[in-house]
């Protein structure tokens, strides 16, 4: 994962780790955004183990089922999933969930019930609350109580090498609101559903749908390469306002920018690279050069392989929330392979298998060394693309209010 992406987290303090046998149990919930990569991801960088709930299609497959159910997942069957005793097997889904927070585990769920590669949240479905509601109604679970707490995913750009993924944890919801002795009614799920979803919207970056979200996303990105930050909430909604109430005359120079050659902003990061030159001018290369060598050999043992990877992905799997799913495993064992394959030839070579052992942990090194520099280097490619762009009145008009 900390290969294909740069990954950020922030909040880690609302899910620091706890003794198990006393401290509360937890439900993450999250909007959807990057098919099977939000929950690895979560899974992968949280310090407490993650049950996920997982639609249930991606278990068909023997071998991936293998790895998804020792990631703690759990099946949840959708009506398009076609599944004749679905209501059973789900009822046997939840049934174990709540014996794993009975036990104080923490448990992650998508409120939506599906995956969309748009930056915003959607309307929640009220199965996450029916499941809350349950739980808080069990002995085990009053006397440890439950933290029911927001995750945000944030991908700068779904399956791209390099870009930024971020992880955004808040404060467990107040759940005093809800009636004294809350069960399972259609207006207590209401409520808890829309508690839920005003949560994640304030933690989440939020894009205008329809005609004007590219043009929304391209002025994210922008000031994203601006500060390096997550774009200010205000100021991000008010763009987008006024990209709406500005119709078709707000795309007009969007349009044309694409046209022009920038990359577009789902695709690549060539607004963000205008950010970058607009604050501090071009990336900066020679305060890392101490990496160059092990850059150099990153870049001619394994730094080929997502760069074939990516687009290769593109053209084989059309969702593009789900080309990452692909892509990171895929990235993963070729690194892996390629690594054996060299320490094998140099224990072939030298006649010294400790030798050819030892190259492992030291291609390992190099990559870890290498990855600045290889992102500085990405970077300054990026706005080399991007510097004729930089001075565009569409830029101007609509970037400018940043500062």
């Amino acid at each position: 994962m900390r290969t294909w992406h740069r990954i950020d987290v922030e909040g880690l303090e609302h899910v620091a780790a706890h003794d198990g046998e006393s401290g509360p149990a937890r439900l993450l919930f999250s909007a959807h955004q990057n098919g099977l990569t939000d929950p690895v991801l979560a899974c992968v960088t949280l310090p407490q183990q993650l049950h996920y709930f997982t639609r249930a299609d991606v278990f068909t497959n023997p071998i991936s089922r293998y790895f998804i159910l020792r990631l703690n997942m759990m099946p949840v069957f959708r009506p398009i999933d076609r599944t004749p005793d679905m209501v059973e097997r789900n009822r046997t889904t939840f049934e174990a969930a709540h014996q794993r927070l009975d036990a104080g585990a923490a448990c992650g769920i998508f409120p939506e019930a599906s995956q969309l590669d748009e930056r915003r949240t959607r309307r929640f479905k009220h199965g996450s609350a029916r499941f809350i509601l349950s739980a808080l109604g069990r002995p085990a679970v009053k006397a440890r109580g439950l933290e029911v707490i927001p995750m945000a995913f944030d991908f700068e750009r779904y399956e791209g090498y390099r870009s930024k993924a971020r992880i955004r944890i808040a404060q467990p919801l107040d759940l005093s609101g809800l009636p004294e002795g809350s069960e399972d009614a259609g207006p207590n799920r209401m409520l808890l559903s829309e508690q839920m979803r005003d949560a994640m919207v304030d933690l989440s970056v939020e894009l205008v749908k329809g005609d004007h979200y590219d043009a929304h996303l391209a002025l994210c990105r922008y000031a994203e390469g601006r500060t390096g930050i997550r774009p200010d909430s205000d100021w991000l909604a008010e763009r987008g306002q006024a990209l709406v109430n500005a119709g078709e005359d707000s795309l007009i120079g969007f349009r044309d920018l694409i046209a022009s050659g920038i990359s577009h902003p789902r695709r690549g990061d060539g607004f963000a690279a205008i950010g970058r030159l607009h604050a501090h001018g071009p990336t900066r290369l020679t305060p890392l050069a101490f990496r160059l060598p092990a850059w150099a050999i990153f870049r001619l043992t394994a730094g080929w392989w997502p760069r074939l990877l990516e687009p290769v992905m593109a053209k084989r799997i059309k969702q593009v929330g789900f080309r990452t799913t692909g892509s990171i495993p895929a990235n993963m064992m070729a690194i892996l392979v390629t690594w054996l394959t060299i320490s094998a030839l140099v224990t072939a070579w030298t006649a010294d298998p400790i030798l050819g052992l030892l190259t492992l942990p030291f291609l390992r090194i190099c990559q870890a060394v290498a990855m600045p520099f290889e992102d500085a280097w990405i970077d300054r490619l990026e706005e080399r693309r991007a510097r004729r762009f930089t001075e565009d009145s569409w830029i101007k008009e609509w970037a400018k209010p940043l500062d």
